[in-house]
Parts: C-alpha cells; sequence; structure tokens
C-alpha cells in the first residue's frame, strides 16, 4: 500500500488550515465557530480518504471488484481542493499573489460555472 498520497493529502489539508488562520488573523476575523466548523470539515475529508481506502483494500476479502484506484482518486480530489483553497486565502493575505493566481483562479471559477448552468 502507498502511503505518500495519504500523507500528501493530510499535509495539504494542514496547510490549508494554516493559511486559513493567517488569512482570519490578518483579516481581525478570528471565530471560534468558524474555526470549530472549518476543523470538522477537515475531519470529514480526512474520513472521506479513509473510507474507500478500506473498501479499496478490503475488496480482496469479499466479491466486490473495483477496476479503479479509488482511494488514490479520492486522495487525489481532496489535494487539488486544498491547493486551490490554500491559494485563496494567500491571496486574501497578500495581494500581489492574487495578480500571479488571478488567472489560474478565474479559470477555475469560470469552469465551475458552466458546470452549475449545465446541472453537473
Amino acid at each position: 500500500m502507498n502511503y505518500a498520497i495519504y500523507v500528501l493529502a493530510v499535509i495539504l489539508i494542514l496547510f490549508d488550515v494554516i493559511t486559513g488562520l493567517l488569512k482570519a488573523i490578518k483579516n481581525h476575523d478570528l471565530d471560534s465557530t468558524i474555526l470549530r466548523e472549518g476543523l470538522y470539515h477537515k475531519l470529514a475529508e480526512i474520513l472521506a480518504m479513509l473510507c474507500p481506502a478500506i473498501l479499496y483494500y478490503g475488496a480482496k476479502y469479499t466479491n466486490i471488484d473495483i477496476p479503479f484506484p479509488l482511494p488514490e482518486f479520492v486522495c487525489t480530489y481532496i489535494s487539488v481542493m486544498e491547493i486551490v483553497s490554500s491559494i485563496e486565502n494567500l491571496c486574501e493575505v497578500n495581494p500581489d499573489l492574487f495578480k500571479l493566481f488571478q488567472p489560474f483562479l478565474k479559470k477555475l471559477k469560470d469552469r465551475g460555472d458552466n458546470d452549475e448552468r449545465k446541472g453537473n
């Protein structure tokens, strides 16, 4: 079993928490209720990584056939989500970074808006 993808995803989750705290401190918006809600979301992400891992690696003891690497897919999705969130946090802390990442963030936002209009 390759644990590296899980370690990477957890590190990116922690990085997002740190950048979110930095943003909240900079904006004088540190709120324990929001912090607690965010930590629940991060715990849910970690559990979302564990569930397919258990299913995928336990499938060899059952008749369930999973033809693709489900845990890696989930970890990759969560990792990308955390990278984007961290970039957004850092852009709010330092507007110069926004200039650098704006084209990337705009493409993601435009893509998301198009997916929502299509019903995806």
